[in-house]
């Protein structure tokens, strides 16, 4: 029967909801009168019509409130205070053509038949919504286990994620705590808040297998530390956006996602400056180089939403670059083009520069990957640092006005010859800083250092990703092995202010050349990044202490060229704090005596002759790199 009603189309529902209520408001009448003579109660012709008057009464004034409109289904606080107003206002109503009656002297109608005619009448016309809404969510609903939910806040999100769970299923349990002690003990719709202190017992009594973090007021490194402890009970946790504000009546449920790496780091990002972000970029041709990789295509991103004038993306790659020119061109009203090349080609650049009118160029092709660039050395020399040779030579000799490099933590005291390659390009861009300077054209050279991105190709993330869906094991260099990590898109957004910051200082008469490094935060140790990443897919760690996990860690020993910590800066007393509070800019000067003209006639002759012993020594001499071995 609830099957065959449930499959009805609307108006024959609404039919059904109507004749029910007729009956229902015509019972509330009789039920009146029989408690009233307490007896069964037998009327007279006037008092049937008297009767059949609340039903025509009734029927009218809930259709005004729109409860023939409303989906019983969905029947909540919301229906059940429209049903209150819409029977009070038919009680009303009644009551007066009860008492025209009365007046008439057809038939005498006790007052106690009235106020019991508006008790009834709500008992029944509520009662039967919800009992209607249970039966219908109890039969036509597939068979599920029952879920026992955590929710961890009982601000007004925790309050809405609560009711809405609650609502949506009667195989869903709801238990809600938070850390406000002034509401340990109280009752929310219906929910009782217990203290944030006692969700082990919580967890243990009821058996609950998953969490929802909707503290969206707390901060990040709060919220992160929230997240870990629940990952640590074994429970599967999603979360709440921070910076969702939630509009008066609308539900927030869809917007709980699973709990990202990034929730965990504990890094509170800040809003970008749109001055910052505009003042190399809004109105202006902007040149991306390797737009289609990791930080490249997010720069593109970010650059299509300040008002650029022209974008040109550049990469060596066909496939990356399809994919960023496809996906801008979804946008509406953005000026791109996309160019297929290497930055090592100096009269590509130029041309580039000089027919599109660039003025300002983000420099971000580079081969990152360490054990691949160790590999193949001369590769590596030649994109990172002759790439920037050619890109900075071409910005000089054109309109470009700000050129800035994206540089890397591996570049400070580097183990790695991609690393020194890209100390190398830091020196270059200075070089050029110098240059620029003693001609006085105006043109602003600069870098910005920071460390890994989170989800960047052939980092750690995605590696240890796919290493748990395959069942394990995550392979770690070493266990204290520690690295910085920061979102793509704030770093994006960083890049761009630094390139600002770097205009700003220039103009104020400030040494030229400077290095931008971003705030990374603390540095996160692997080990425990790789043991929060199996606690996010709900799975256990393997190891002495619980042999009978599911993904254990393997170390399997620093690779050629990687170090176990990585810096910033090469002396924290050389970096000064900028008008931007995560960005801070350092003055590294080249190894004294350096004939950086020489050094670039030497390497272009070590990387002609492929002479690694030689190229390894002018690494070691000119970038700092430690000792190599072969």
């Amino acid at each position: 029967m609830i099957h065959w009603l449930a499959a009805r189309d609307r108006r024959t529902k609404q039919a059904i909801l109507v004749s029910c209520d007729a009956v229902l408001f015509t019972c509330a009448v009789w039920f009146g009168y029989a408690l009233r003579f307490n007896q069964i109660y037998v009327p007279d012709s006037t008092q049937v019509l008297l009767i059949l008057a609340a039903p025509a009464v009734g029927i009218p004034t809930m259709h005004a409130f729109g409860l023939y409109t409303s989906i019983t289904r969905y029947v909540g606080e919301h229906a059940l205070w429209n049903m209150f107003k819409a029977v009070g206002l038919t009680a009303l109503l009644w009551t007066v053509v009860a008492l025209s009656i009365r007046l008439e002297g057809s038939t005498t109608v006790p007052k106690s038949v009235m106020v019991m005619f508006w008790l009834f009448s709500l008992l029944l016309v509520a009662g039967f919504r919800f009992v209607s809404r249970w039966l219908i969510l109890e039969f036509t609903r597939e068979r599920s286990p029952q879920r026992n939910i955590l929710v961890y806040g009982a601000g007004d999100a925790g309050r809405q994620i609560a009711a809405t769970l609650e609502q949506s299923s009667y195989r869903v349990s709801i238990f809600q705590v938070d850390d406000d002690p002034t509401l340990w003990g109280t009752t929310i719709g219906g929910i009782k808040i217990a203290s944030s202190n006692d969700i082990e017992q919580l967890i243990e009594r009821h058996q609950i297998g998953e969490a929802i973090v909707t503290m969206r007021n707390a901060n990040t490194a709060r919220r992160a530390e929230v997240v870990e402890k629940l990952s640590g009970l074994g429970l599967r946790v999603r979360i709440l956006p921070a910076f969702v504000d939630i509009a008066d009546g609308k539900h927030t449920v869809d917007l709980i996602r699973d709990v990202e790496i990034g929730d965990l780091l504990g890094r509170d990002a800040v809003p970008p400056e749109p001055l910052l972000m505009e003042a190399n970029t809004r109105g202006k041709t902007v040149l991306v180089t390797g737009a289609g990789g990791t930080i490249g295509s997010e720069l593109c991103r970010q650059l299509s939403t300040v008002g650029v004038s022209r974008l040109i993306m550049m990469d060596s790659s066909e496939f990356a670059l399809y994919e960023i020119d496809r996906e801008l061109s979804k946008q509406p009203g953005i000026r791109k083009s996309a160019v297929l090349g290497s930055v090592t080609d100096t009269a590509l650049m130029r041309r580039i520069m000089v027919e599109n009118r660039v003025d300002t160029v983000f420099h971000a092709a580079a081969y990152k990957h360490v054990p691949l660039v160790e590999a193949n050395p001369f590769a590596g020399v030649i994109n990172n640092a002759f790439g920037t040779l050619a890109t900075a030579q071409a910005a000089l000799d054109s309109g470009v006005g700000v050129f800035v490099l994206i540089s890397t933590d591996k570049a400070v005291r580097p183990s790695s010859i991609m690393g020194a390659s890209k100390r190398l390009a830091e020196l270059i861009v200075q070089d050029f800083a110098e240059k620029s300077k003693r001609s006085n054209n105006g043109k602003v050279f600069c870098a910005v250092r920071f460390g890994n991105v989170i989800g960047s190709s052939g980092s750690v993330i995605p590696l240890f990703k796919e290493q748990i869906r395959n069942g394990g094991p995550i392979t770690l260099t070493d266990a204290d092995t520690t690295r910085y990590f920061m979102s793509i898109d704030e770093a994006a957004q960083l890049v761009i202010q630094a390139g600002s910051l770097a205009r700003r200082n220039h103009e104020a008469g400030d040494d030229p050349g400077r290095i931008f490094l971003l705030d990374m935060g603390q540095p996160v140790r692997i080990r425990d990044l790789a043991v929060k990443m199996i606690q996010l897919s709900n799975l256990t760690l393997c190891d002495e202490s619980n042999p009978n996990g599911d993904i254990a860690i393997k170390e399997i020993g620093l690779r050629q060229g990687e170090k176990m910590h990585e810096e910033l800066y090469f002396s924290v007393e050389a970096a000064s704090p900028t008008s931007h509070k995560k960005i801070s800019v350092a003055a590294e000067s080249a190894p004294g005596g350096l004939d950086i003209d020489e050094m670039y006639r030497e390497l272009g002759q070590i990387v002609a002759r492929e002479d690694r012993a030689a190229l390894v020594e002018l690494l070691q001499r000119v970038a700092g790199m430690g000792a190599h071995p072969e």
